[in-house]
């Protein structure tokens, strides 16, 4: 997966909200810098880890072609099927339509379906582009994935800039948990 957002992608969750439901040390309040570069960090590995992006972004994927009509995101939910390409051999991409090509279950487990009416079908190619907006807040999870970033980033910012000959910081029991309880694992990758 690719991050192919145009603009910056806004934050999941937010600054004030961290600093409230988190206990910090009084200086250290006041470095917004440094607190939000731990928490914009912990966002990103909890997404990539749960495969929840708590905030909408377009995305590319590359997947391999073959008889499959169905295959599975690999994140979730999906909002919306932004393009679909095939490869044109040459290092290239010929754009296909959307017609006849659809998201289906996109809250829940995620799929691109190419219906027998797909113009890319015809098409020859060994790769298909696959480009979706994807993540947003999921109310079945948001709150597991906002209170292991606010976890992950406290771990972080407490635990400071490593040194040199100590052993880095892993993850905490708690943080590993509320990841796994919110991850998402597609059922199989294509039918």
């Amino acid at each position: 997966m690719r991050v192919i957002e145009a603009g910056e992608i806004p934050a999941g969750v937010d600054l004030a909200d961290f600093k409230r439901s988190v206990h910090i040390a009084a200086e250290d309040l006041d470095d917004d810098g440094a607190l939000q570069l731990a928490l914009q960090s912990a966002e990103a590995v909890v997404a990539t880890a749960t495969g929840r992006p708590l905030a909408p972004r377009a995305v590319e994927f590359v997947v391999v072609r073959g008889a499959w009509r169905r295959w599975w995101f690999p994140v979730l939910p999906v909002q919306e099927l932004l393009a679909l390409a095939v490869d044109d051999g040459a290092g290239g991409w010929i754009d296909q339509p959307l017609d006849g090509a659809w998201v289906q279950q996109a809250h829940d487990e995620p799929q691109l379906v190419l219906g027998a009416s797909w113009a890319g079908h015809g098409v020859p190619g060994e790769l298909l582009r696959v480009q979706a907006r994807v993540g947003g807040a999921d109310n079945s999870v948001v709150n597991r994935s906002r209170q292991a970033i606010f976890l992950l980033a406290k771990e972080w910012f407490e635990a400071g800039i490593s040194i040199e000959g100590e052993e880095a910081p892993r993850l905490s029991f708690g943080v590993r948990l509320l990841m796994k309880q919110a991850r998402y694992q597609r059922p199989c990758e294509v039918a």
